[in-house]
């Protein structure tokens, strides 16, 4: 059998990330007179607060893997949501193991990036706490590259990881989290996870909504047999306690 995400979800520790106004409103030009010029990561490097583009966000060293446009703050300016990665070769290393010859464990950061009036940006939210992933991963080798996409559009930041084995292993789970600009912050407004099994078709599903607090789960799918595909659908509400951050999220919050 094969497991669902972890209620982990709902109990992790997740603390509020510094706060930052739309552009509009006095209080955002006030964050921004009042910002630092450097935000320091945990990965030694320096990301200034705003910049004349989106190239001026990307220190030596690192390039862009993913990226994403649209409107987040509903002010009809193309915002960018950008995923980097370091490029040390010293961070790829020769795997002894199951998977992929050798891996490539060069951090990732994900930025998301307000566009201003006069076509400049500001730093609008960042993570740096190992939810993306890097491509490789040196505790479990056989596993692929979990990032699959990143997107706007409503107004909705959606992050797609999936994760899959290339040995050892049947099952395929994604993971999607929406993300959408509110008291002052990038907060997870929504979870769903969709597992399946390869050798079976066997499929579950659960997505939580945190505007409602109701959780929806799904059992009972088969992918690959109409006859066995009969699936239920349970409901259910859940109290959480915490608001989930875009910049304090992390790989633990879900149990993979």
């Amino acid at each position: 059998s094969f497991k669902f995400a972890s209620w982990a979800l709902l109990k992790s520790k997740t603390s509020v990330a510094p706060t930052l106004g739309t552009r509009s409103s006095k209080s955002a030009k006030n964050s921004l007179r009042a910002a630092k010029i450097f935000s320091i990561f945990s990965f030694g490097e320096n990301f200034p607060e705003k910049a004349k583009n989106i190239n001026g966000f990307v220190p030596k060293g690192w390039k862009t893997v993913l990226s994403a446009k649209g409107d987040l703050n509903n002010d009809k300016l193309e915002d960018v949501a950008i995923i980097i990665e370091k490029t040390d070769k010293a961070n790829i290393v020769k795997n002894e193991n199951l998977g992929s010859e050798y891996l490539n464990l060069n951090p990732r950061i994900l930025l998301v990036l307000f566009k201003q009036k006069n076509g400049s940006y500001i730093l609008a939210g960042k993570n740096d706490k190992g939810f993306i992933k890097s491509e490789g991963d040196k505790e479990s080798p056989a596993l692929m590259d979990t990032l699959d996409s990143i997107s706007i559009k409503n107004n909705i930041l959606k992050i797609k990881l999936n994760y899959f084995l290339s040995a050892g292993s049947w099952s395929v789970t994604q993971n999607t989290y929406t993300f959408r600009f509110q008291n002052q912050k990038l907060e997870l407004i929504g979870f769903d996870n969709n597992s399946f099994m390869r050798n079976s078709g066997d499929q579950e599903k659960l997505s939580i909504n945190f505007s409602t607090s109701k959780v929806k789960i799904t059992t009972g799918g088969n992918m690959f047999d109409e006859k066995a595909n009969k699936p239920k659908e349970e409901w259910k509400t859940i109290k959480a306690n915490k608001k989930y951050v875009l910049d304090e999220m992390t790989s633990d919050i879900v149990d993979e």
